[in-house]
């Protein structure tokens, strides 16, 4: 029986990769989904298509999430095709991530911060809105990473800006006690997020001849979209029902074994 049958989920940075493999997996499990990014191309319809291929309603909104335009602009187009919202994956990204602390500028750290923080509040803080308003809970969850765990050289921004989410996420869930609102922090490890050639998703990058980098990541392997999309699934269901407020490692290990992948 599927998870969240009828349930409507909207997933932000949605065109591809993480963003992409949540859409999918909510839609098996029952949800309709509505796909943003704020790129308007082919790859964002085809992430619509794929959830309708599920047999699920897919609509997409494009626009820029890191303002409070653009998410009331989204949430509004949203909710005027499905009526109401259940769950928010806050999980569109900054391009270009990673910079030399010495290379950092006002505007490189202000871009970051717009989006993979001050946009992931906003967003959330709406769809909560919404939620009570309309009644019966929801779940928020948003994408953090291994970064809000530990230092990498040339990461800080991109971990303060992932950091912040953790206790962001704390917050949420206090603050909405008593709501039927969890909120929750997903924090993957090295995932390829490119385009396969075909398929859903690239192959797993086998690391088990290849011994220093096995014991970076304990699975020996490389992590794909679909394993951040399971970990989605669990917490918007009821099976994660009991969690709130914390920040789930999908890292295959990396964490555990204080490394990372070269």
């Amino acid at each position: 029986m599927a998870l969240l049958t009828g349930k409507k989920a909207l997933v932000t940075g949605a065109r591809k990769g993480i963003g992409r493999g949540a859409a999918i997996r909510l839609a098996a499990e029952g949800a309709d989904v509505g796909v943003n990014d704020i790129v308007d191309d082919g790859v964002t319809h085809e992430t619509a298509s794929l959830v309708r291929e599920r047999g699920r309603k897919a609509s997409v909104h494009v626009g820029d999430v890191s303002s409070l335009e653009g998410i009331d602009q989204t949430m509004d187009d949203f909710l005027s095709q499905h009526g109401r919202i259940d769950i928010l994956v806050n999980n569109a990204i900054f391009p270009g991530q990673s910079k030399p602390l010495f290379d950092v500028d006002e505007a490189y750290w202000d871009s970051m911060m717009e989006l993979s923080l001050k946009g992931y509040f906003f967003a959330a803080q709406r769809a909560a809105r919404e939620m009570v308003d309309q009644g019966g809970g929801g779940s928020i969850v948003c994408l953090s990473s291994v970064h809000a765990f530990r230092a990498f050289q040339d990461w800080t921004v991109y971990g303060v800006a992932k950091a912040g989410l953790r206790r962001m996420v704390k917050g949420l869930a206090v603050d909405l006690a008593g709501t039927g609102i969890n909120a929750n922090c997903i924090a993957p490890g090295y995932i390829d997020n490119r385009l396969p050639e075909s398929g859903l998703e690239p192959e797993p990058d086998d690391l088990s001849d290849k011994p220093g980098q096995a014991l970076r990541i304990p699975s020996s392997r490389g992590g794909v979209p679909s394993d951040i999309a399971g970990a989605v699934v669990f917490l918007c269901s009821d099976m994660g029902g009991y969690v709130n407020g914390e920040t789930l490692l999908v890292d295959g290990g990396m964490i555990a074994s204080g490394g990372i992948l070269d």
